[in-house]
C-alpha cells in the first residue's frame, strides 16, 4: 500500500503521480514614522497539499479512488493521510477535486482518468483533537501495530508473507509488461533479425525470473492461510505461471534457433494471457493488503 486518505487506498502503481504541499507563515506588518516597517509573527496559516494521481483499468478499477475521494469530498468531514510506512502526516478537508477523462471504452465507461485534489489542513478543537489513526509504535511494522491483540502473537509471520506475497505479484507485473512492451520491439525490428534477437533475449530473461518469483509464490501464499484475497491471488498467479511458462519455453526455442519471429506466433499470445490472469487477480490482491490497515481480524 503506497498511502491512504481516509478510507480510499492508493497502491504503489496507483499512487500520487505528483504531491505539492504549500506552507505559510502570518505576520503583520506595522508601519513607523522613520526606518522600515516593523512585521510581527501571528502564527502559521493551514498547510495545503496538492495531489495528482493517474487511474488506468490496467492497474485497477478507476472508479473506486474517484467516488471515495468525491464521496469524501461531500461528506465535508476530515480525513488522515497515512502513507504506506506509517507516518501520519495529518487530518485534512478535500476543498476541490478535479477529474478529467482521458480514456473510455465503447460503452462509455472510465478506462483512465486523471484527478488533482486539493486538501486543506483541519486543525479542528485543540482541546479535543482528533485521535490520530494506528500507526507505527516502538519499531514495530506500521501494519502489525494496526492488528487485535488476540492476533498480534501470530501476526508476525502472516504480515511478512502478505508483504512478500503482494511484493512478487506486483513485482510479476511490472515483468509481465516488460515482456509486453520487448515482444512489440521484436514486432518492430522484424527487418532486424540481430535486434529482434537481442530484445527476445532479454525477454527470455526476465520471463525467466518471473516464472521463478510465481512459482515461489504458492509457499508463501501458504502462510497467509484463509485471509481473505489469499485464495484468489494464487489461483491468478497460478495461471499466469502457467501461461508464461509456455511463453519462455517458446522464447528459449526461439532463441536457441535465431528465429525471434517465431515467438510472436504463440508466445506472445501467452505473455498476453499471463498478464490478462494477473489482471484478474488485482482486486483480491488489493484486498490482501488492505484487510490489516483497515484494521480487519485475521
Amino acid at each position: 500500500m503506497y498511502a491512504m486518505l481516509g478510507d480510499v487506498r492508493f497502491e504503489l502503481l496507483q499512487g500520487f503521480e505528483r504531491l505539492e504541499a504549500r506552507h505559510e507563515a502570518g505576520f503583520a506588518r506595522h508601519d513607523v514614522l522613520a526606518g522600515r516597517p516593523r512585521l510581527q509573527a501571528v502564527g502559521n496559516e493551514l498547510t495545503e497539499l496538492r495531489i495528482g494521481v493517474k487511474l488506468h483499468w490496467l492497474l485497477g478499477n478507476p472508479d473506486t479512488a474517484y467516488k471515495g475521494l468525491l464521496a469524501a469530498l461531500e461528506a465535508q468531514q476530515a480525513v488522515s493521510l497515512v502513507f504506506g510506512s506509517g507516518r501520519f502526516v495529518g487530518w485534512f478537508v478535500i476543498e476541490r477535486l478535479s477529474e478529467r477523462t482521458l480514456i473510455q471504452d465503447a460503452k462509455g465507461r472510465t478506462a483512465a482518468r486523471e484527478l488533482d485534489v486539493e486538501l486543506t489542513e483541519f486543525v479542528g478543537d485543540p482541546n479535543n483533537p482528533l485521535p490520530a489513526p494506528g500507526i507505527a509504535q516502538s519499531g514495530k511494522n506500521p501494519l502489525l501495530s494496526l492488528l487485535p491483540e488476540s492476533v498480534q502473537a501470530q501476526a508476525s509471520d502472516i504480515m511478512q508473507a502478505v508483504e512478500q506475497g503482494v511484493q512478487i505479484y506486483r513485482e510479476a507485473e511490472d515483468g509481465i509488461r516488460g515482456m509486453q512492451r520487448l515482444a512489440g520491439a521484436v514486432r518492430e525490428l522484424k527487418n532486424d533479425p540481430a535486434g529482434a534477437l537481442n530484445m527476445l533475449g532479454e525477454a527470455l530473461d526476465i520471463g525467466g525470473g518471473v516464472l521463478g518469483r510465481l512459482n515461489n509464490l504458492p509457499q508463501v501464499t501458504s502462510l497467509i492461510g484463509d485471509l481473505s484475497g489469499a485464495a484468489q491471488m494464487a489461483a491468478q498467479a497460478s495461471q499466469a505461471a502457467s501461461e508464461l511458462g509456455g511463453a519462455v519455453a517458446s522464447a528459449r526455442a526461439a532463441f536457441e534457433g535465431g528465429n525471434p519471429l517465431d515467438w510472436l506466433e504463440g508466445g506472445a499470445g501467452a505473455v498476453e494471457r499471463a498478464g490478462g490472469a494477473l489482471a484478474d487477480g488485482v482486486a483480491a490482491v488489493e484486498t490482501l493488503t488492505a484487510c490489516l490497515a483497515l484494521r480487519r481480524d485475521l
